[in-house]
């Protein structure tokens, strides 16, 4: 079984968690719930802060925002395109159209979500083992 199939079945039900290691720093993965919605939530050196959700030219402000997923928004719906288009020229109602990363938020609405932007983006990490965390 593979590290990344590993880590989507410790996800599989809802309070499973997992510690991995990567790029230096803890990550813990936790199934979470909020009333009816049950998600995975990414805390980066056992802490989640909201200032980390910064991101300047769709990169993320501070290096633990990489952990997380980028949330991409268009300034205006698709709906509106037409007029846009009338008003604007077709160039700049692409671009007001386009969705582009605007943040990072802690939270994957899947563990498979999770797994794939860290397999993307860190494929060297490590699953800490219960009992190697207690011997630190």
């Amino acid at each position: 079984m593979s590290k990344w199939d590993e880590i989507k079945k410790r996800l599989e039900h809802l309070g499973g968690s997992v510690d991995l290691l990567a790029d230096g720093h803890k990550l813990s993965l936790v199934k979470l719930h909020n009333k009816k919605t049950i998600f995975v939530r990414v805390y980066v050196n056992d802490l989640v802060k909201f200032e980390w959700t910064k991101a300047e030219e769709e990169k993320p402000v501070h290096s633990e925002g990489r952990f997380w997923r980028p949330m991409k928004r268009a300034a205006y719906k698709k709906k509106a395109y037409p007029s846009l288009k009338r008003i604007f020229g077709k160039k700049e109602a692409d671009r007001a159209v386009t969705p582009r990363v605007i943040g990072f938020v802690p939270d994957f609405g899947t563990e498979g979500a999770a797994v794939a932007h860290l397999k993307k983006h860190f494929p060297d990490l490590e699953i800490v083992e219960p009992e190697q965390e207690a011997s630190e």
